[in-house]
């Protein structure tokens, strides 16, 4: 479904004379990475590592890599330009070859115009093309520009929504590039607008009620039996992008506030045994705003977001729920 060009990727590795590379490969192109660590290896005569571990995005780099190599190429993600390492990163896009002409036709008769259209990183390339395409129609559409972690304009992050609700007063409705559901919950939930998905692996545009409803009712469970807890861990992240000290310690003397006992845990990989051997009622998150969401179903405790800490403690209502965001004043 993606075409991944090296081209630029090997000029640059030749440019600033490297001699290791680590190589970064999203889950959905993982199967391919021995082909891109050869491609590299032959025409930039550098030894390539592929990475294992999963990569979500630009900010999620293991801190150990910056010892070990001489740069990261990163494949399928978009710089967060708010973010500086001390290693050249190379971020290589991956273009969904997947044509969307027939879902923007059938997408008409559910938007409302005027339309923002919005783009995960992996789809980004197809942003022009939808955008010509409804002007071809006749429908009015806005483009966002976001914060300094966003790179292009009209992109969305699972952790960062910026491009929608900096034109969420311009526009009725929103029509989203990308695969699944999370990021199209978290533009609805930020900006109360409806939000329909063009997702290219499927051959029908979407709405996202069904898993809007269920996704919910998850986090209203988690948050009800966190409410029930006098010891609370905070967890920081160990990677540079995902790590937010100052507002783990504003969640810590919130929680302390309420008469509850709270301590800092710093994680690099999230790992629900190391949860379960600390020995905390519920946990709170400010890494990876997906991890509490995504993985729910793997912790016997209660992990929460930090808006969801701030309904377990009253100084939030449910009827205000959203997603976590990281936004370029955090890190």
């Amino acid at each position: 479904m993606y075409d991944v060009d090296l081209t630029s990727a090997i000029s640059e590795i030749k440019r600033i004379k490297a001699r290791i590379i680590a190589l970064q490969v999203p889950e959905g192109l993982k199967k391919r990475a021995y082909q891109f660590a050869e491609d590299i290896e032959s025409k930039a005569g550098v030894e390539v590592l592929v990475v294992a571990e999963p990569c979500f995005g630009a900010c999620d780099v293991p801190r150990s890599l910056f010892d070990i190599v001489d740069a990261i190429v990163n494949i399928g993600h978009s710089p967060i330009p708010s973010l500086r390492f001390s290693k050249p990163m190379i971020f290589v896009p991956a273009r969904s070859n997947v044509p969307l002409g027939d879902q923007l036709k059938k997408s008409v008769g559910l938007i409302q115009e005027p339309v923002g259209v919005l783009a995960t990183s992996q789809h980004l390339m197809e942003l022009d093309d939808v955008i010509e395409g409804l002007d071809n129609m006749g429908i009015k559409t806005r483009v966002g520009e976001g914060d300094s972690r966003i790179s292009h304009a009209g992109e969305v992050l699972g952790c960062n929504y910026t491009s929608a609700t900096s034109i969420a007063k311009e526009v009725n409705s929103y029509l989203l590039i990308g695969s699944g559901t999370f990021h199209a919950l978290g533009v609805h939930l930020a900006t109360g607008k409806k939000v329909v998905i063009l997702d290219p692996n499927l051959e029908e545009p979407r709405e996202i009620d069904q898993a809007k409803d269920k996704i919910l009712r998850q986090r209203h469970a988690v948050i009800e039996k966190a409410e029930r807890a006098r010891t609370f861990g905070i967890i920081v992240g160990e990677k540079l992008g995902q790590r937010r000290m100052q507002r783990a310690k504003e969640l810590r003397k919130l929680l302390r506030w309420k008469k509850k006992d709270a301590a800092l845990i710093l994680m690099d990989k999230f790992d629900p045994e190391k949860l379960r051997s600390l020995g905390f009622d519920a946990y709170v998150s400010t890494a990876c705003p997906r991890i509490a969401i995504d993985d729910v179903a793997a912790y016997d405790r209660p992990l929460l977001t930090p808006q969801e800490l701030e309904i377990v403690l009253g100084v939030r209502k449910w009827e205000n729920y959203s997603f976590d965001q990281m936004t370029e004043d955090e890190l």
